[in-house]
């Protein structure tokens, strides 16, 4: 057995297929903070960067008192921001910490979306300086920092992290919930976008190409999938949108799996981010990808046979690639196939067979 612990403050029981509640330690302030926040309609007065900040530091907080009482175990592994104040007992505990992060660098992350809003005219809220600082100094504690993609990695080691200090294993998709349905086709050329709408998304870029290539409003369709942020309204208010822009909302999985086998291709042009799932979801749908070199999709696409990946704000090379299907209709079916075929080894289960490895190797060296 791995797992001694799992200590969450999310836990559900569609969550016990996964790990089993024995392992179990749920925090529930997050619950009751929420709900506090909504009841009273505090969310007018503190935004929610402030609300989730004392969110993850009550977390940290309670996890401390919680490892005084575990004895000695072999590997902790915490999210980045949530577990700082913990690491002297885990310290104490004899274990060796590694940190898990999902995104770049947060030197690098702050950097790349403050261009970006920079870039739109947005006042850039950036990173609260206390949560900066807890986070280089969990780096800095941190016997390994484990990573989702070169992508991510890289962006370490321009910040001066060690490569000694490195690790990396992709995420893995759900098998089961995508790609179990044959496609399906109206005769529109649909492209889907899947996520958060908004500018570290690069949604401004595909609205962009989108309304540069004018395709038959007919005969095509942009579909956006995920809930529409502010960063994104405030350029939405001077862009004159196409008529063939369907912006979906949220969704939950079994409804993004049938909108997958539904679309033709997937773009996601981010900015910035670790690893996107939805790159892999829809590879496991069967539809060929275009995404940039900021969503670490190199982890998963070989250019030209799954996909193609571009560079960041780049909305004239974005146009030319989505104009390449809609013009070589035969290619989507055989690039999707080999997206198919190629997502397979990227499951989680080989997920858990590789962090498993990884995380006996570091204890081998103890």
């Amino acid at each position: 057995m791995a797992l001694k612990k799992l200590y969450t403050g999310s836990y559900t029981n569609k969550d016990s297929d996964y790990v089993n509640q024995k392992f179990i330690e749920q925090n529930y302030y997050f619950d009751y903070l929420s709900d506090f926040f909504l009841k009273f309609r505090f969310y007018k007065f503190l935004n929610k960067s402030k609300l989730h900040t004392i969110k993850d530091n009550l977390f940290d907080y309670w996890l401390s008192k919680k490892i005084k009482k575990e004895g000695e175990f072999d590997i902790f592994v915490g999210w980045a921001n949530y577990f700082f104040n913990s690491i002297k007992q885990i310290k104490k505990a004899g274990a060796k910490v590694i940190i898990e992060c999902g995104s770049t660098h947060i030197l690098e992350q702050q950097k790349l979306l403050q261009e970006e809003y920079q870039k739109f005219g947005l006042n850039f809220s950036p990173i609260c300086k206390k949560n900066l600082e807890k986070v280089l100094a969990e780096y800095n504690v941190a016997d390994y920092i484990m990573t989702c993609s070169n992508f991510t990695y890289k962006s370490f080691l321009k910040h001066g992290i060690s490569a000694n200090k490195m690790l990396k294993v992709p995420y893995g998709v759900n098998l089961d919930i995508f790609g179990k349905k044959s496609k399906k086709s109206d005769g529109k050329f649909r492209v889907i976008c899947v996520g958060l709408m908004c500018l570290r998304k690069g949604i401004p870029y595909l609205l962009k190409a989108w309304k540069k290539l004018n395709l038959p409003e007919n005969k095509s369709e942009l579909l956006l999938v995920g809930n529409v942020q502010k960063d994104l309204k405030y350029f939405l208010k001077n862009f004159d949108l196409p008529g063939n822009v369907v912006f979906y909302g949220s969704t939950n999985r079994k409804s993004l799996a049938d909108l997958y086998i539904k679309s033709d291709i997937f773009v996601l042009p981010s900015i910035e981010e670790g690893l996107s799932m939805t790159i892999a979801e829809a590879m496991a749908s069967g539809l060929p990808i275009i995404c940039t070199t900021n969503t670490g999709g190199e982890e998963l696409i070989e250019e030209g046979k799954q996909g193609f990946i571009l560079p960041i704000r780049d909305s004239e090379f974005l146009a030319e690639k989505i104009l390449w299907f809609y013009e070589n209709k035969s290619f989507i079916q055989e690039m999707g196939m080999s997206a198919k075929k190629k997502i397979k080894n990227f499951s989680w289960d080989v997920y858990g067979q590789k962090i498993f490895d990884t995380y006996k190797k570091i204890i081998e060296k103890k």
